[in-house]
């Protein structure tokens, strides 16, 4: 009876071997719907996107956010795109904190009983542009140069320019070129 089991077992991995079967054949639906955004199959895309998105990936809640903002595979609609980019940014994933904000910023797909938008745009830019990202840091600049959703500060400004220049944004970088600072 153990030799049977034994010998099943072994015939069951020899089959997986010859088959070419590995780790690497694992399905990973976010992977394939990267590729398929990639290659701009986004019916495909949203359809391997949606459950993941519903179980909490921030990735994949991002992609959908993308996919509604641009109209990809779905029709426009940035209520949507709030609503997912809402989800990824309250998951961490400063791609979705950098998209929100802009919705917020812009006034696309912010729910009407959303009081103060302009503080909310800062908020969500401070969280992506604190973990590094150089547009949010710029727009962040942006904000406490012009006093949107912030108290107005050019010293401030000039810092978050200055973290964005240093991480490669051009447009930042000729803000402060602009604006040189006496020493």
């Amino acid at each position: 009876m153990r030799t049977s089991k034994w010998l099943g077992a072994a015939v069951l991995a020899g089959a997986v071997l010859a088959s070419g079967a590995d780790a690497q054949t694992i399905p990973d639906p976010l992977t394939d719907a990267r590729a398929a955004q990639a290659r701009r199959d986004f019916l495909l895309a949203f359809k391997l996107l949606l459950p993941l998105a519903r179980d909490g990936n921030a990735e994949a809640q991002l992609r959908l956010g993308l996919m509604y903002h641009h109209g990809q595979g779905v029709r426009e609609d940035d209520a949507e795109a709030f609503r997912w980019f809402r989800l990824g940014a309250l998951s961490g994933n400063v791609e979705a904190q950098f998209h929100l904000a802009n919705l917020y910023a812009l006034g696309f797909g912010v729910p009407p009983a959303e009081s103060e938008p302009d503080r909310a745009a800062a908020r969500w830019y401070f969280e992506a542009a604190s973990q590094g990202h150089a547009e949010a840091q710029h727009n962040l600049g942006i904000l406490f140069l012009s006093g949107k959703g912030v108290v107005q500060s050019t010293s401030e400004a000039l810092n978050w320019f200055r973290r964005a220049a240093n991480s490669g944004h051009r447009e930042a970088q000729r803000f402060i070129d602009a604006h040189p600072t006496p020493r």
